[in-house]
């Protein structure tokens, strides 16, 4: 057969080819004989006492590398697929094939070998002069799979299959997606730290064709057992996946997780939620009549009665609950108003004795009130139950899914707020942002030297929350010089609801300025530089890269800096109807003013009191079912009664026209 050395040649491209990936073992222990049988009768014929190609060299060749496969590409390819061969070859070349297709991988390859089957052998026959030349299998063993511990590596890779296909067949898509639920909830220790394994290995484990063949099943384990998550099952985070599939009660999977990895004195940032306490707050909010109760959405200027309302304009008071529609208001030409000298008054004169007057009110948005920003909302359905401390379903959510200000939520850790001057930084994750300030004598103020000034640290280890501030105060005469402020994040935990808000408040001025950018972890944001001179703060010169001051900003389709029409001003829902439920609000609906994001419809501080054992399941559930976005929605500024804050507003009336300086 003077054609074999095609057939050789093209086996041994086809080897090269192969062997630039990794190569795989299948399980064939009688590979010779298939090959010798593939030939086609009549086409190996005898040759003295043994077939043409039953050749000890090829013999060799063919236990050795003839039973290797790649599967690049997630595709199964055999050294046999060559093709444009010369009769017999191409039959036995596609017979071979087609077997060793059919057979289970069961290793990668590795050989302490250099080469297997030599290209050519001479042979000199008795009589003859001229020796005869015979052609081979050949392949030479380079890079990763020519070893000197073939076993070890085999049987390392094998140990880490088995473990990758107990993961993906043992298992369950609902284990996974509760951990990372767990972890989105900060019910694990260093969740944040393991989200990544997890979602990295339910990504293979929705991608393993679990409804497929066995050979299907062997090439997707195979092709992807050297990516780390293959071990998942093994490591500590797998364990607790593991548990909860083989059916452990939710808690006791998560405690004994937390016993691997924990500190002993660790105690979780926020209680777990268990299935358990998801259906004991359900039934009781069936037995209670409140199930469509927690569906919310933005409250519309149609669901408010005007008799909920402490002003109106007359150009959407016809659009109101219980109002008159088609009512005309002649254009006011009174001069414009000058806005530099607006006369001070409290909010309880401002509504008793300019609201009757005003037939327009507008309201000067500065920068400062951008954490002021608030939506109303409402239950989706008219018949609901009352879910709240009060007789109605209305409710609210500031910017930030908070009910109340930066100084409230600093009063309520425990913090100063009533200090000469205050600086408060509030950020939205479980990150560890540090406050700094270096003082003019060169006191450095900060977690490591309190210096009586920082009395709110949040965040630093143990006990995490999603509103955290910290609180740096002097009280008394100030000391004159600069203070340099800055923040640095200690620890990084997350990447969502990234950066932060920065509070000054001085002589009853409330000052925000927000980053919004990620700070990595270890790293340092300039704040600012803070100028005192005679006991009095006299600049405070603000880093470049935080906005706030004076520059003019948009939200919520407002522009900060400028009058906007007030659509209408209501008290907070938990004062309508007589009711004194709780700290009062007071919203300045604006024109135009729209919230793009979902707003929270629930908090646990609003829920009446037979729904307080379930507070836990609720402060999950408020962060789930959010108002979705709507055209239509009452959006505005708000204040609170709780904190000393100011607005200016120009009022417009058939008697008036005149700006005032608003004290809540």
């Amino acid at each position: 057969m003077s054609e074999f050395h095609i057939f050789g040649s093209a086996v041994a491209a086809q080897f090269r080819r192969l062997a630039d990936g990794e190569l795989y073992a299948v399980q064939a222990e009688d590979l010779f004989e298939k090959y010798l049988a593939a030939f086609p009768e009549g086409s190996n014929p005898v040759f003295r006492v043994r077939t043409e190609h039953d050749c000890s060299c090829c013999k060799h060749f063919i236990r050795n590398v003839g039973h290797l496969v790649s599967l690049q590409g997630g595709e199964i390819t055999t050294m046999w697929d060559v093709f444009d061969l010369p009769h017999p070859y191409d039959k036995v070349a596609a017979r071979m094939s087609e077997y060793v297709r059919s057979l289970p991988i069961v290793s990668i390859f590795r050989t302490k070998e250099g080469r297997f089957g030599q290209p050519f052998s001479n042979e000199l026959r008795e009589g003859e002069t001229s020796p005869i030349r015979w052609t081979h299998f050949h392949c030479d063993i380079v890079g990763r799979h020519r070893s000197n511990r073939p076993d070890a590596d085999r049987g390392a890779v094998t140990t880490n299959v088995g473990v990758f296909r107990r993961g993906l067949e043992e298992i369950t898509l609902d284990a996974l997606n509760l951990v990372i639920d767990l972890i989105n909830e900060n019910n694990l220790y260093r969740g944040a730290e393991f989200r990544p394994a997890v979602q990295t290995f339910m990504t293979l484990h929705m991608e393993y064709p679990r409804a497929g063949t066995q050979a299907e099943k062997d090439v997707f384990v195979w092709s992807n057992v050297r990516n780390p998550a293959a071990l998942f099952r093994n490591t500590v985070i797998g364990t607790l996946v593991v548990d909860l599939s083989d059916g452990m009660d939710e808690d006791a999977a998560v405690r004994s997780f937390e016993k691997k990895v924990a500190p002993e004195n660790y105690k979780r940032p926020t209680a777990l939620i268990t299935p358990k306490m998801i259906e004991d707050a359900v039934a009781k909010l069936r037995d209670m009549g409140l199930e469509s109760a927690i569906e919310r959405r933005f409250a519309k200027l149609a669901d408010v009665s005007v008799n909920n309302v402490l002003f109106v304009d007359n150009s959407v008071r016809g659009t109101m609950k219980d109002g008159i529609a088609g009512l005309l208001m002649e254009e006011v030409r009174a001069a414009p108003p000058i806005i530099t000298n607006p006369t001070p008054i409290s909010m309880e004169d401002f509504l008793t004795q300019i609201v009757p007057q005003a037939s327009s009110i507008n309201l000067l948005v500065q920068n400062k009130h951008l954490a002021n920003f608030v939506s109303v909302t409402a239950p989706v359905h008219d018949d609901a139950g009352r879910l709240f401390k009060w007789d109605n379903g209305f409710a609210w959510s500031y910017d930030g899914d908070a009910t109340d200000s930066i100084k409230q939520r600093v009063k309520r850790a425990g913090g100063n707020v009533d200090a000469t001057l205050r600086v408060s930084l509030a950020w939205s994750n479980f990150d560890d942002l540090d406050l700094h300030v270096l003082e003019p004598d060169g006191n450095h103020v900060f977690f490591g030297n309190k210096s009586g000034k920082l009395d709110v640290d949040m965040n630093a280890g143990g006990r995490v929350s999603r509103e955290p501030v910290e609180n740096i105060c002097w009280a008394g005469r100030l000391r004159d010089g600069e203070y340099r402020v800055w923040v640095n994040n200690y620890a990084k935990r997350e990447t969502i609801d990234v950066g932060f808000t920065i509070e000054l408040e001085y002589a009853g001025s409330i000052q925000q300025f927000s980053y919004a950018k990620a700070l990595p972890g270890g790293q340092n944001a300039e704040v600012m530089l803070m100028t005192v001179r005679s006991g009095e703060l006299i600049r405070a010169a603000v880093h470049p890269g935080l906005v706030g001051g004076s520059v003019p900003q948009e939200k919520w389709g407002i522009k900060t800096e400028t009058l906007v029409p007030v659509d209408t001003l209501m008290a907070s829902p938990n004062h309508w109807d007589g009711q004194e439920i709780g700290n009062k609000h007071w919203f300045f609906i604006l024109k135009g003013c729209r919230n793009p994001e979902p707003a929270r419809g629930i908090y646990n501080e609003f829920l009446k009191g037979a729904l307080e054992p379930h507070r836990k399941v609720f402060e999950v559930l408020g962060a789930k079912t959010k108002c979705p976005v709507s055209e239509e929605q009452l959006s505005g500024v708000g204040y609170s009664s709780t904190r000393k804050d100011e607005a200016v507003v120009v009022v417009k009336g058939d008697r008036i026209n005149k700006a005032f300086h608003i004290n809540f």
